[in-house]
């Protein structure tokens, strides 16, 4: 605060001089500067070819909607090195939730679980592939394609691509996502770290409850990392995070 207020000395000490006000001048703008960027200024977005494994889940219609990305592998004899990115239940526009989650993933691949896709929603997939990339729906879930650090198995029922069970299992930690009431009750009960019910819009994180995820703004990132384990971060409304797995 001393910037705005003048230095006294001697005879001049009842004269505010230049310098004062230069420097009263230079405060406010900084100051206003400041809160301008705080508040208004969008940085340019940032791409990324080099993933972690990071499940975002956010609300769709009267469900939930997923972008897995997997991590890379470095392995240069399969299609996955540059990791590669599932849509589960995709929503309408993938290109919102990237203005939503500033999340925007890059790569050669992409995989999606669920119902018919519209127009629209392919040419976003299509978009956010490399210029040598390839959009897969229901599979393959080989190898070549997840890579040897995950294991992928996804699983319908009566040929319905709504009624779907679809398992992801990284480091020890099984995801398991459940298309529609009828595949959550033809499934068999199985030990999960994450259930995710994607027609319901309820997250279950095993031992540490559920993520209900009912507000349009409300977003949950799951992750994992070699230090803290299998977490979970509930998002836009609160920014808490769940204890690590252990």
């Amino acid at each position: 605060m001393g910037l705005l207020y003048p230095n006294f000395s001697g005879k001049d000490s009842k004269k505010i001089g230049l310098k004062h006000w230069i420097r009263v001048v230079t405060l406010l703008l900084v100051t206003g500067l400041l809160t301008w960027y705080g508040k208004f200024y969008k940085p340019v977005p940032m791409l990324t070819h080099v993933n972690e494994f990071a499940v975002w889940i956010f609300p769709h219609k009267n469900g939930l909607s997923a972008l897995a990305v997997l991590p890379n592998d470095n392995i240069d004899t399969n299609n996955v090195r540059t990791g590669l990115r599932i849509w589960i239940s995709p929503s309408d526009s993938l290109l919102a939730f990237e203005r939503q989650s500033a999340a925007r993933y890059r790569g050669k691949n992409i995989l999606a679980v669920g119902d018919s896709l519209s127009g629209q929603l392919r040419e976003d997939m299509l978009s956010t592939l490399d210029s040598t990339g390839n959009f897969f729906w229901l599979g393959p879930l080989g190898e070549e394609l997840i890579g040897e650090d995950v294991f992928a198995q996804l699983k319908l029922f009566n040929g319905n691509p709504q009624d779907y069970v679809f398992d992801l299992v990284y480091e020890g930690c099984k995801l398991r996502f459940f298309g529609s009431q009828l595949a959550l009750e033809s499934a068999g009960e199985e030990p999960v770290s994450v259930a995710a019910f994607m027609f319901k819009k309820e997250l279950v994180i095993t031992d540490f409850g559920n993520i209900d995820l009912d507000h349009p703004e409300t977003m949950a990132l799951v992750s994992f990392d070699k230090k803290n384990g299998l977490t979970a971060k509930k998002m836009r409304l609160r920014d808490w995070n769940l204890p690590p797995h252990p």
